[in-house]
């Protein structure tokens, strides 16, 4: 008797945009491209994205529970003197922002409590280091305040934030197009244009395993399901065809999963829910956003569905798991950044049960909002997991509401020493001593010429 084949529990999810009146509308979007970012992201109470304007590179945060008519000229971040074409919010403070921008620098932000009420100039800090314009910021899942950064000068930068650079890998050779950390952080993925899936060990720089992703030439970018220790890259094949590819980390002399898409242009955009295994794959100038189930069997990815609009996205993210309606059993929430407004895309699992029931099954603990170690603690060598949070206190609306008071960090201009440093330091004392040598010898030479005149 034949095995029944197994089938997803997520496979009635249901997506929709939210209601006419949680769109923000009438926004003046930058026409930024730039294949390597999201060109939005959230936290549990503000969105980010880039107005368009003069000047250098301004950068709008809105209250996300608060899509009132737009403002034609809103506050923005403009302290960058070149574009800004990454950023990130803090995954542990609310108020603090990353952005990365064609001016080399990376400089963090320290948004209001309720948004801006006007210009943002001043950066709570200024990191520089990076020779050409910084395209890609991610953070560590579970020590405070580390940052990875990719630049165009092929290098990626480990940053404690309060205290500066802490590491240089220089294993690439060509434009870095994504970054993305394991569970404990012990080791990072890059994509890049050279067409390699790379694993670094992230504190030593050196490539723990390599190997040739997708074989188009456009832009191809990943994800890490840590939970899974699987990595999900998106790409082109030979024929132009838009792919995703399912590795396993332990060995990737070739894909776990290669499956065809479609034939457009668009880069895509990978997202994992770490919770539910789901990935939300959605193109930049589509409309689409495809989901999927990554789970145990010998096909390691079933697709569920696809969200479709006729109106193209010029960047996606997922909003935190914390920030979701469990009552109504959301799974996912996107926002969904257009030409002129931003639509949540919402992910529900259609249960009767789930306003009076809480759904554990689909709910399980959740990544939390609290380091699990200290940047210090990082770079010293310690790794470890991020820490979690039941998901009940949510449907419950019992769950302490996390601060959206300003944060505080306490900078210091202290630079970590490492071994190139101190190599540095010998090579200059050997070329010191060189030096005084020749130049004891070109004395002793002299003396010896006035003695004989």
């Amino acid at each position: 008797m034949s095995r029944l084949a197994k089938v997803s529990k997520y496979r009635h999810t249901q997506a929709s945009p939210n209601k006419a009146e949680m769109t923000f509308r009438d926004l003046k979007v930058n026409n930024l491209i730039w294949d390597c970012s999201d060109l939005i992201a959230a936290n549990t109470r503000y969105m980010a994205f880039c107005w368009a304007g003069a000047g250098a590179g301004k950068l709008v945060v809105k209250p996300i529970d608060k899509p009132e008519k737009s403002n034609p000229n809103p506050p923005n971040i403009c302290g960058h003197t070149g574009q800004i074409i990454d950023w990130k919010f803090h995954p542990f403070h609310e108020s603090l922002l990353v952005t990365g921008s064609e001016d080399c620098t990376i400089r963090v932000w320290n948004i209001p409590e309720g948004g801006l009420t006007e210009d943002l100039t001043d950066a709570m800090v200024t990191h520089t280091g990076h020779g050409k314009k910084v395209g890609i910021l991610s953070w560590h899942p579970s020590a405070e305040h580390v940052l990875a950064t990719a630049s165009m000068d092929h290098t990626i930068k480990l940053w404690d934030i309060e205290k500066g650079e802490r590491q240089t890998i220089t294993c690439h050779t060509d434009q870095i197009a994504s970054v993305n950390w394991n569970l404990d952080g012990s080791l990072i993925n890059t994509t890049s244009k050279d067409k390699k899936l790379r694993i670094i060990d992230p504190r030593s720089g050196d490539v723990v395993m390599e190997t040739v992703a997708h074989e188009g030439t456009k832009t191809q970018r990943s994800v890490w399901a840590k939970r899974r220790d699987q990595i999900v890259t998106t790409g082109f094949s030979k024929k132009h065809e838009r792919q995703l590819m399912v590795w396993d980390v332990k060995n990737m002399s070739s894909p776990l999963h290669v499956e065809d898409i479609d034939s457009q242009s668009g880069v895509l955009m990978p997202f994992i829910d770490e919770d539910t295994n789901m990935l939300y794959v959605g193109g930049k100038g589509d409309g689409n956003i495809r989901y999927y189930e990554l789970w145990d069997e010998a096909t390691p990815i079933t697709e569920l569905d696809c969200f479709s609009s006729s109106v193209p996205a010029k960047g996606l993210c997922l909003v935190p798991k914390t920030a979701l309606d469990i009552k109504s059993c959301e799974l996912a929430r996107i926002m969904k950044l257009e030409v002129n407004a931003c639509v949540p895309i919402s992910f529900k699992l259609p249960r009767k049960t789930a306003a009076n029931e809480f759904q554990d099954d689909v709910y399980p603990a959740t990544f939390s909002s609290t380091p699990a170690i200290t940047a210090a603690d990082y770079f010293k060598g310690d790794n470890a997991a991020p820490k979690l949070t039941d998901m009940k206190p949510y449907w419950e609306g019992t769950a302490e509401e996390r601060s959206a008071a300003p944060s505080i960090l306490s900078m210091t201009s202290e630079k970590l020493v490492t071994e190139a440093d101190v190599a540095d330091a010998e090579k200059k004392v050997a070329d010191a001593e060189k030096a005084l040598e020749a130049a004891k010898a070109e004395l002793e030479a002299l003396k010896e010429k006035m003695a004989s005149q």
